[in-house]
């Protein structure tokens, strides 16, 4: 679906990326029996694919079960844009919207290198490398003794969106477009 606000797009897949990279939450869009459902979760991006991880049950899992499309968003809010009139108040940010599939990951090697991304992004590559198939396999949660599971959303679409002042725009390769 096309934005508005063509004046806004980011058409950059860098930029996109970089936003993607920067973001420290994502938020994940899944419906189920006319039923939406949105959960911030951590994730990393690479190769036109979005990784995360959650519990092997609960409501996340069943929604992914059931209906594989979702939708992915992160945002980098930048400042509040005051105006004499309330209404025109704005603000500035970056965001992406991702729209796909999410495949759950069966395969030990895949799981673990999705896992992996993940670590890298929160915890830093040393750490990423510490990071074994078998600790991926035999995790349990301490406190809901269940297991892990690694899943990736398969992009179909991506878009990039931005508002910037010359304040908010200073530095950032994110602005381009």
């Amino acid at each position: 679906m096309p934005s508005l606000r063509t004046d806004r797009v980011i058409e950059d897949p860098k930029a996109i990326e970089e936003i993607l990279n920067r973001a420290p939450v994502g938020h994940l869009g899944l419906s189920w029996k006319n039923q939406p459902y949105v959960v911030p979760l951590l994730f990393a991006s690479k190769d036109g694919n979005i990784y995360l991880h959650c519990s092997d049950s609960g409501m996340m899992m069943q929604f992914l079960r059931n209906n594989s499309l979702v939708c992915f968003e992160v945002e980098e809010f930048l400042e509040i844009v005051p105006a004499a009139v309330p209404c025109k108040y704005s603000n500035t940010y970056r965001s992406v919207i991702a729209f796909g599939t999410a495949q759950i990951l069966t395969d030990s090697d895949e799981k673990t290198a999705g896992l992996r991304l993940i670590v890298e992004k929160y915890a830093g590559e040393e750490v990423a490398r510490t990071l074994t198939k078998d600790m991926v396999e035999e995790y349990r949660s301490m406190l809901l003794h269940r297991s892990t599971v690694v899943f990736k959303i398969r992009v179909d679409q991506i878009t990039g969106k931005r508002f910037e002042t010359e304040k908010t725009n200073v530095g950032t390769a994110a602005s381009g477009g």
